[in-house]
């Protein structure tokens, strides 16, 4: 049975209604909208966390939520979040791996060793070192194990970026679907971005557009939404690079950069690489592989997008005859991420 179909019967709808109590434990801490929580956490669903402060009741809707951390959890679980946040999954996964579970007796404390597990497989697999299906089963299990827990909706979207890199597009979109499926305008948005960017891995350019076009035309303010109409505007400047006029993508990409915030450097590899493609479709060698040089120099750690400009680098260094280039290209590809597609 494949990791996608061992998960297909959950509902959407049912999932969003599920709400779990929970027993009363002490001073847990939640940090969400610039606020932060003390006290026992007490239910728990897909779309809200409810937490007593000061014997009363607060509802904290997921999507608000910047970090929670349970009382008497191991300190393991903090430094494993510390790797996260820079994006050291390997550091990560090592500190999570480290802490002694039989010293762990609350399920919301397991729940939460588990999805960071999965998650960081999940980044190391899209990175291209680690089994994309193998990562694609632990974050599965953790969420049809957990229906009822706040990071559902992430689990899924990973699931969704997991199986897009496996190329089971319209798999991808299911659960997709099922973050599309949040209240939010901005998890909304979020699904539409990778609604978009599975549709372009396919060539459906068109398609990739409309995705595109909805986040770009969604009312919502905040950061959260400013971030993903920025990435929806990303995505159709690729599709006009790919279908349209490339000298209009280089101009939409360079405006996404020059009011970029520079710490978003996801964000900024993937213009490099949007820009690397228009200046390509455009007969212009030279400045598509300084496009992709951005990446592999400054942009590196991002195993996916370095993944990405490795392979094009190795095409262009072989079109212009620099076959020695050409050659370090592929070796640093082959080597640093074997289980990557652009390795293949």
């Amino acid at each position: 049975m494949t990791f996608l179909t061992r998960f297909r019967h959950v509902g959407v709808l049912a999932v969003l209604g599920l709400i779990g109590a929970l027993p009363a434990q002490g001073n847990d801490t939640i940090r969400a909208g610039g606020q932060t929580l003390r006290g026992p956490i007490i239910e728990m669903s897909p779309t809200q966390v409810v937490i007593e402060v000061q014997a009363v009741e607060r509802q904290v809707p997921v999507n608000q939520i910047e970090s929670i951390m349970y009382q008497h959890e191991p300190g393991g679980m903090q430094t494993a979040r510390g790797h996260i946040a820079n994006r050291a999954y390997e550091n990560a996964l090592a500190a999570l791996e480290r802490i002694d579970r039989g010293t762990v007796s609350r399920r919301e404390i397991h729940q939460e060793i588990d999805y960071l597990t999965a998650y960081c497989r999940a980044q190391i697999a899209l990175q291209g070192n680690f089994d994309l299906r193998e990562a694609g089963s632990h974050m599965i299990r953790f969420a049809k194990e957990n229906e009822g827990h706040y990071r559902f909706l992430e689990a899924n979207e990973v699931i969704g970026d997991l199986l897009v890199a496996l190329g089971q597009h319209a798999a991808a979109e299911q659960y997709y679907a099922r973050l599309a499926g949040a209240p939010w305008a901005d998890y909304k948005m979020r699904a539409g971005v990778a609604l978009g960017r599975a549709r372009l891995a396919q060539g459906r350019i068109k398609e990739a557009g409309q995705a595109f076009d909805t986040v770009l035309a969604t009312k919502a303010d905040g950061e959260l939404a400013e971030a993903q109409k920025r990435a929806a505007a990303l995505g159709k400047a690729v599709c006009e690079a790919l279908t349209g006029d490339p000298d209009e993508a280089v101009k939409a990409v360079e405006g996404i950069l020059m009011k970029a915030d520079p710490e978003d450097v996801e964000l900024h590899a993937r213009a490099y690489i949007a820009l690397g493609a228009a200046h390509r479709k455009a007969g212009r060698a030279q400045d598509a592989l300084l496009a992709y040089l951005h990446v592999d120099t400054l942009y590196f750690r991002l195993g996916e997008a370095h993944a990405e400009a490795l392979s094009h680098l190795a095409e262009l260094w072989t079109e212009i005859g620099r076959a020695d280039e050409a050659t370090r290209a592929r070796q640093i590809l082959q080597e640093q991420y074997p289980n990557s597609p652009w390795a293949n």
